[in-house]
């Protein structure tokens, strides 16, 4: 896991998830931008209800994550992945999905994007037809 150090349990999962699932989509064009961290922001937001310090500590998760992929690009997606596959079965998996995806639009889901999102949907057992616009 990224921070040990923090509170983990199954009300960390689906947060954790969708960090992962929004770093996975950013990669995949190669940077973050900073309307695609405004967009994080406000998900992470409407998504946990976040604010002040647990704002800040999902960010700080993001960052790291984010930061990984400079130095160890497939072994962070690996990390990722297992992040978004706990979820899998789970009543919030299509609410990470649909999460994930609003934050990673910036004028439309290229292939590569959409490629991710469906690997995204398949790893939460999420149809995409449910959550791509």
């Amino acid at each position: 896991m990224i921070a040990p150090e923090e509170p983990q349990g199954p009300n960390r999962e689906p947060l954790d998830a969708l960090i992962a699932a929004c770093v996975l989509i950013a990669q995949i064009d190669g940077a973050v931008t900073p309307d695609e961290r405004g967009r994080m922001v406000e998900s992470l937001k409407r998504h946990g209800g976040l604010d002040g310090a647990d704002l800040e500590t999902a960010l700080q998760t993001f960052e790291t994550l984010d930061a990984r992929f400079d130095t160890r690009p497939e072994e962070t997606w690996v990390e990722a992945e297992l992040m978004i596959r706990r979820l899998k079965g789970r009543a919030e998996a299509e609410g990470v999905a649909v999460a994930a995806v609003a934050v990673s639009i910036d004028g439309g889901l290229e292939a590569e994007e959409r490629a991710a999102v469906l690997d995204i949907c398949a790893w939460l057992g999420v149809s995409p037809v449910r959550v791509l616009p």
